[in-house]
């Protein structure tokens, strides 16, 4: 997708946010423009992409780029993300599935700029994964793709400077999320999407999560467990195209634990 077109659909994007959030969309639209324009956030990503190219050959996803020029070049989960925490402002954050970190930048970025709250993820190393013989999987789908050397670290994209607000937990996240003495006002899945798994960890985070917490899962389109999550719950989602990956595949689910819908019977 061309960068114009990435923009132009994050605008629509973030006109289906504000309407399901019932939020004002300036304000939204204001987080936005502070995220493209914030030149010091893009060159300490930058900075951190060419440490990591340099000193150990990593060239996968986004570090294919040896400079990402925009901010949108990231689609749009980390931008929604950024959105999200700079609107509801929470106070506890749990992501599981971290990978080379990307969300966990954008989201440690909102925090910093809100000058509070602290984020929880949890992930197995990929050198873990693959010595469990394929039996554990980030992405079904992906294969080999996703690994990266066994000397890098879940979150390695993650700049020195913002990572006084995260605890960082290499583990098993339904093992994890039940010894973390806090209750999240925002939780995002983008760990194992398959229907066994997910499905458990959303049953695991339902516990810890608060009454106005957020729920974002990414890779819906990768099995029925989100689907059935909110029809189990009678929960009223919002479903979001990614914006700047392959194409306009609905990959993204929202649920509001506040939303007036929640519960409707001609919906769930």
């Amino acid at each position: 997708m061309h960068i114009r077109d990435s923009r132009k659909c994050n605008l629509m994007n973030i006109g289906h946010l504000a309407r399901f959030l019932h939020a004002d969309v300036d304000e939204l639209l204001d987080y936005y423009d502070e995220l493209l324009t914030d030149n010091d956030f893009l060159e300490s990503v930058n900075d951190r992409i060419s440490l990591v190219r340099r000193t150990t050959g990593f060239a996968k996803g986004i570090f294919r780029k040896a400079k990402v020029a925009s901010i949108d070049w990231f689609a749009f989960e980390r931008i929604l993300i950024y959105l999200l925490i700079r609107l509801r402002k929470p106070a506890s954050v749990l992501e599981t599935g971290v990978y080379y970190g990307g969300n966990s930048t954008f989201a440690l970025k909102a925090l910093a700029k809100n000058k509070t709250g602290h984020m929880f993820s949890i992930d197995y190393p990929d050198s873990k994964i693959r010595a469990d013989g394929g039996t554990r999987s980030r992405h079904a789908l992906v294969g080999d793709s996703e690994f990266y050397q066994s000397e890098l670290r879940p979150g390695f994209m993650v700049p020195e400077s913002l990572r006084n607000r995260w605890t960082m937990i290499e583990g098993d996240s339904l093992k994890l999320i039940g010894t973390i003495r806090s209750r999240f006002d925002l939780y995002i899945h983008d760990s194992d999407h398959s229907m066994k798994f997910l499905t458990k960890e959303l049953a695991r985070a339902w516990p810890k999560l608060s009454k106005k917490a957020v729920i974002l899962v990414d890779d819906i389109d990768w099995s029925n467990a989100f689907h059935r999550f909110c029809v189990k719950r009678r929960l009223y989602p919002l479903l979001l195209t990614d914006n700047g990956k392959d194409d306009l595949r609905v990959r993204t689910g929202l649920v509001d634990l506040t939303h007036p819908r929640n519960g409707d019977p001609s919906f769930t």
